[in-house]
């Protein structure tokens, strides 16, 4: 593995760190290393780095604001992406437009924000949220008061072969915390929102979202946020996962270092300097404490990074 490493990171126009730990950059904040990570510093140093490795079998991640993400104790082959750079990671916010760009590296929260000072409305919903703007699209980000997708005009990708595709809105099919984008990396994405009468009802909204969160999630603990997507009964009837955990009797349950929240048994937390592995193991002890007492199999919303598959490669 370390000569096709060195040739696919050789002159690249990139900040690149070999056998990086992913821990820190987790919000977890357990875990073990990559074989390289690697910031690229233009679009063209992302695409030579993902036409190499393609070219050498190297599996590709990106990593976002590794809010729902839970690496492996034994880390993940390959290279893994972070587009932090402002080429990746800016947004343009014009005054007369209520379409807004962002970067597909750009922090949400942050860019959210943004077009509240804007006084634009249609990424309240995203309040509490913890991610990149292409993270986010990936995965429809959202919750109770609503999801990007409803608000996403239209998405550019890189794919592997270096290949740049615009998508439209109408091309891509938005559901519960999924999309139908094809893989490859979100280089940007454009947003269609509203203006609104008073600025100041966006941010009161923005801090009702956010009371609402902090009164119901352990924000504090070290945790992805939901472990579980909410399932849909046979009767087309979607549950809360939190509900099912707590009735199943798994509330506060624990696992060496990770346990189930008792504020809310959506969440799955795990003790600074804890391990990845026991959140893994917990995680299989819930699912089939929930399939046994309740009947429902439940999925994971975290995605799990381990050495040997290709889970959330490009």
């Amino acid at each position: 593995m370390v000569m096709p490493l060195a040739h696919v990171c050789d002159q690249l126009d990139a900040e690149v760190t070999l056998h990086a730990s992913l821990a820190p950059l987790t919000w977890f904040g357990v875990g073990g290393c990559c074989d390289a990570l690697v910031r690229p510093r233009s679009i063209e140093a992302l695409t030579t780095l993902v036409t190499r490795c393609h070219a050498e079998q190297i599996v590709v991640r990106v990593l976002g604001e590794g809010a729902n993400l839970l690496v492996g104790d034994e880390g993940v082959d390959g290279v893994v992406v972070q587009l932090n750079h402002p080429c990746f990671s800016s947004w343009e916010i014009r005054a007369e437009s209520e379409i807004t760009q962002a970067g597909g590296g750009a922090d949400l929260s942050k860019f959210m924000h943004a077009t509240l000072r804007e006084g634009l409305d249609g990424l309240c919903p995203m309040a509490g949220i913890p991610a990149s703007v292409g993270g986010a699209i990936r995965m429809n980000a959202g919750g109770r008061y609503g999801a990007i997708g409803e608000v996403v005009e239209s998405v550019a990708l890189l794919d592997v072969c270096g290949v740049r595709t615009v998508h439209e809105r109408q091309s891509i099919q938005f559901d519960y915390r999924h999309s139908t984008l094809p893989h490859g990396v979100v280089l940007w994405s454009r947003f269609r929102l509203a203006r609104a009468p008073q600025q100041q009802a966006l941010r009161e909204r923005v801090r009702e979202i956010m009371a609402y969160k902090k009164s119901t999630q352990p924000l504090a603990e070290n945790s992805a946020g939901c472990m579980f997507r909410n399932p849909t009964l046979p009767s087309g009837e979607r549950v809360s996962a939190g509900m099912l955990i707590d009735r199943s009797g798994l509330k506060s349950c624990a696992q060496g270092s990770a346990s189930v929240s008792a504020e809310h048994a959506n969440f799955i937390c795990v003790a600074k300097g804890g391990h990845a592995n026991d959140v893994m193991q917990l995680v299989e002890r819930v699912v089939r404490g929930v399939q046994d007492a309740q009947g429902v199999t439940l999925h994971t919303e975290v995605v799990f990074w381990r050495r040997g598959d290709r889970v959330g490669a490009i």
